[in-house]
């Protein structure tokens, strides 16, 4: 049996890499696979029994199919008489056991990636919500970057029209400045005029309770600049120009050498005054300071002549906190071009007013024109008492009290509560507040009131100097700030609408003081009576650097 085993082994097996039963070569390596016969003969039965162990054909999981011909090599017949192996025996199949164990590794690996799957698509969804949302804020960045650029653009357009807007201005002041100076030019000239005319002393005549008029019209007449424009540039010929004419036939007369050393009665004046302002009519009597403030409004009105420029740009919005001095500046250049007369010229100045509210501590600044000035003497008197205790205000019986004091109680700051509350813009609101008024720029003349109240008047003695300095008592000192007495008017009596005015002048041709007490004019004596009367109004003239 081994024998044919053998042979039916040769049959199958490829010899030297031929293979019987096909017609195809297939090159194999040299070495013989056919096994060696002679070492499996052996007379015991043990031998043949290996040797059919040894060489029977390959069976395996492909039905005895040789992996490396692919031929089937002596397939074992199904034998119906096998016995079927117990079930513990099948159990304990290494190859079975090995396969569970690879099944359920594969089941375990199979539940690891689900679990893998679901974290990763959790962090795939996390990861994708972190996109839309990354990409939401790029939106959102892009239309805010958006709108700052766009702000940036309308900022930097502000920016360039504030810019022009400052060239404009420094233009516009410029040319305010050119024009202040072309102005102190012209009045220097004037004044050059002036100097020619000859000291000539004219009195007026009382007509009726007309002293306050009298004192009125000498304090202005001997302002140089004013006397020579009527003299020299005014044409009497506009019938609109009612007090203007009326002015310029008065001074003609004051400054005449037909009246010198005599009087003139001005009726005409005094008709016209009582027709254009009721306040005058009859023969009442009446203030000095209430004449001078008609007679400088009026004038001014009639002789304004405002310059044809573009100021729309220069309103002040009271909405805006500005600069004090940008304010100012843009208050001025409005002030040349709308205020252009030799009253403007001679007696306009700016006055400022500030509000600070308690509330939000901003301060409000104004700005508005004055021709004079008013102290209330018994205020001033009580604010020396309260802030210098102690202090001696009484002279032969009778308060005293120096200018420089009015000066400062000007300034003082006056809180502004209860129903006097001032209505702030930042605010919105009414709230409490100070309020104060100062000087910010002085005119060329000025004029002080030194009110002694109207019905009962009040009885105090002032202190003025001759030649006053106010650089601690103004805002604006780049302009004038010394000035030198030039009249006063003097008031005697228990009230202002009664009693006699006076008026004692500085006459420019020979720098000497004259009263002037209606139709007579005579000399000072060298005691200065004009210091040591009751003043009411007083004169003062700005001076230049070469003046002192």
């Amino acid at each position: 049996m081994g024998i044919c085993q053998v042979q039916k082994i040769s049959e199958l097996v490829p010899v030297n890499g031929v293979n019987n039963n096909q017609n195809k070569t297939t090159s194999f390596p040299t070495q013989s696979y056919i096994p060696n016969i002679n070492q499996y003969s052996s007379p015991n039965e043990n031998n043949n029994n290996e040797l059919d162990r040894k060489i029977k054909p390959y069976q395996g999981y492909n039905n005895g199919v040789n992996p490396t011909t692919n031929i089937i090599q002596n397939p074992t017949p199904l034998n119906k008489n096998i016995t079927p192996q117990p079930p513990n025996q099948l159990l304990n199949n290494p190859q079975i056991n090995q396969m569970e164990n690879a099944i359920n590794k594969l089941k375990q690996q199979n539940e690891d990636f689900k679990v893998t799957l679901e974290a990763n698509k959790k962090l795939l969804n996390e990861q994708t919500n972190a996109k839309m949302k990354l990409q939401k804020d790029l939106l959102t960045s892009s239309q805010n970057m958006e709108t700052l650029l766009l702000q940036q653009n309308d900022l930097k357009e502000q920016i360039h029209l504030l810019l022009i807007e400052n060239n404009q201005l420094k233009l516009n002041i410029n040319q305010t400045q050119i024009e202040l100076e072309q102005k102190a030019q012209a009045l220097n000239a004037l004044q050059i005029k002036y100097d020619e005319i000859a000291p000539i002393l004219v009195g007026l005549d009382n007509i009726g309770a007309t002293c306050y008029m009298n004192a009125t019209l000498q304090s202005l007449s001997n302002v140089p600049q004013l006397t020579n424009f009527f003299l020299h540039k005014f044409s009497p010929n506009d019938p609109k120009k009612r007090m203007s004419n009326e002015y310029y036939q008065v001074v003609k007369c004051l400054w005449s050498k037909k009246y010198n050393g005599k009087s003139y009665a001005p009726h005409s004046f005094k008709n016209v005054l009582s027709q254009m302002n009721p306040l005058f009519q009859g023969v009442a009597a009446n203030d000095s300071k209430d004449l001078i403030n008609f007679l400088i409004e009026t004038l001014h009105s009639e002789l304004n002549m405002p310059k044809n420029k573009n100021t729309t740009n220069n309103i002040i919005d009271p909405s805006i906190q500005l600069d004090e001095v940008k304010m100012f500046n843009i208050f001025l250049s409005n002030m040349v071009s709308e205020y252009n007369s030799i009253i403007s010229d001679l007696f306009y100045g700016v006055l400022e007013t500030q509000s600070k509210c308690i509330n939000c501590q901003r301060i409000k600044y104004n700005f508005q024109i004055y021709s004079f000035i008013e102290f209330p003497l018994e205020q001033v008197y009580n604010y020396c008492i309260s802030t210098t205790p102690g202090g001696s205000y009484i002279s032969n019986g009778i308060p005293s009290i120096d200018i420089y004091k009015c000066f400062e109680h000007y300034h003082q700051l006056t809180p502004m509560v209860g129903d006097n509350k001032i209505y702030c813009n930042e605010c919105r609101n009414e709230y409490d507040a100070f309020y104060g008024t100062c000087l910010y720029s002085l005119p060329r003349y000025l004029i002080i009131n030194l009110n002694r109240g109207k019905n009962a008047v009040f009885k105090c003695n002032v202190k003025f100097p001759e030649l006053l300095k106010l650089t601690n008592y103004v805002r604006y000192t780049e302009g004038k700030t010394i000035f030198q007495l030039n009249s006063v008017i003097c008031h005697y009596g228990e009230s202002n609408m009664g009693g006699h005015f006076i008026a004692y002048c500085r006459h420019y041709k020979n720098n000497s003081w004259y009263i002037y007490n209606d139709s007579t004019v005579q000399k000072c004596n060298s005691n200065k009576d004009y210091l040591h009367g009751m003043p009411y109004i007083l004169f003062y003239k700005a001076l230049d650097d070469d003046d002192y």
